[in-house]
């Protein structure tokens, strides 16, 4: 009687036990947090230093060797991630009179979802507090499209480091473009300094590297803003299609009244396919006719050397690339249409 009344009632249990998958709470959608760092000097021969960040969650690494900078940089530089610490071991020099910036953007993300830490600093002050250091901001843009280069490295080398060498060793200073294409250096020592840029994982030119550089030296302390126009070195003068519609019998017509002057060409794109390009001589009027209709992006360029093409720049010939002008908005051709527009720039 006692072993059926155990059956009856594990048979009754088991009817009433049913599963139900767990419902969660709401999906983590923020990037891990740092709640603790600190820098510590190992007292030995190698000169090593260890930096530690603690986060509020479990974290992994994420394009670490492509986002990771210390500046100016150092050498045997090594890391390590265990829960929710990261690891930065050195086993470099760290100069005492020199202010030392560690970027960890996009370097950190959480285990679960993958959130990204975009933005993480770190400060390695030099001992003497009354020494003066100085910013410079670089901005970065496409000379072709006038696109915002984002995660682009930004070198500067001593004055003293020789053009044979640039691109080929390690900046004396490094940061990376951001978002909005900026790049912040806070910690320029008094001097001159020869800037550069180029995209890919490290500060070494690959034949696949889109790069500028500028022609003049920079100051610390006197330049706080330039700008950089990047170029493909591989680029080829003959890699733009001109899209021609055969079928157009009629269409609108382009006046521009500008200050252009000398050999002027004039592109109509829709989107990055160039439809119309005409080459104008000293003059400041331009007329393009027979316009298909449609909405067109307009463009223009100085043709330095005459070959009615845009050129790209290099880094041997320490040329830059020929200046691409937009239009402040796109315009939209109508059949039979006279459209004129006023464009004032400066070269």
């Amino acid at each position: 009687m006692k072993l059926y009344f155990s059956i009856f009632i594990l048979l009754l249990f088991s009817g009433c036990a049913n599963m139900v998958a767990p419902t969660g709470g709401a999906k983590d959608k923020e990037a891990p947090i740092c709640i603790e760092h600190f820098h510590q000097t190992i007292i030995n021969k190698k000169h090593e230093s260890k930096l530690t960040y603690v986060f509020n969650e479990r974290i992994q690494e994420h394009k670490f060797v492509g986002n990771f900078y210390i500046s100016p940089p150092l050498n045997g530089v090594s890391h390590k991630i265990k829960s929710n610490t990261l690891e930065i071991i050195i086993k470099d020099f760290i100069d005492p009179n020199l202010h030392y910036e560690v970027s960890l953007g996009n370097c950190i993300k959480d285990i679960t979802e993958g959130n990204i830490l975009e933005e993480l600093e770190y400060i390695i002050p030099p001992k003497d507090t009354t020494l003066n250091f100085y910013h410079l901001a670089v901005k970065i843009e496409n000379s072709l499209t006038k696109e915002a280069e984002k995660s682009h490295w930004v070198l500067l080398y001593n004055s003293d480091v020789p053009d044979s060498l640039i691109f080929k060793i390690t900046p004396n200073y490094v940061s990376k473009t951001d978002k909005n294409s900026f790049a912040d250096f806070d910690n320029l020592t008094e001097g001159s300094y020869k800037t550069a840029s180029l995209s890919g994982d490290d500060y070494i030119y690959h034949e696949d590297d889109i790069i500028s550089f500028s022609d003049e030296l920079i100051i610390a302390g006197t330049d706080t803003t330039i700008d950089l126009f990047t170029f493909d070195p591989l680029y080829k003068i003959d890699s733009v299609e001109i899209i021609k519609d055969t079928t157009i019998t009629a269409g609108g017509s382009l006046t521009l009244k500008s200050d252009f002057n000398g050999n002027i060409i004039v592109q109509l794109l829709k989107g990055s396919k160039v439809y119309i390009q005409e080459k104008f001589e000293s003059t400041t009027d331009f007329t393009l006719k027979n316009i298909p209709t449609g909405e067109y992006t307009v463009r223009a360029f100085w043709d330095k050397n005459g070959n009615s093409f845009w050129d790209s720049g290099s880094w041997i010939e320490k040329r830059q690339a020929e200046k691409m002008h937009y239009y402040s908005e796109k315009i939209t051709v109508r059949e039979n249409w006279d459209l004129e527009l006023e464009w004032f720039i400066e070269e």
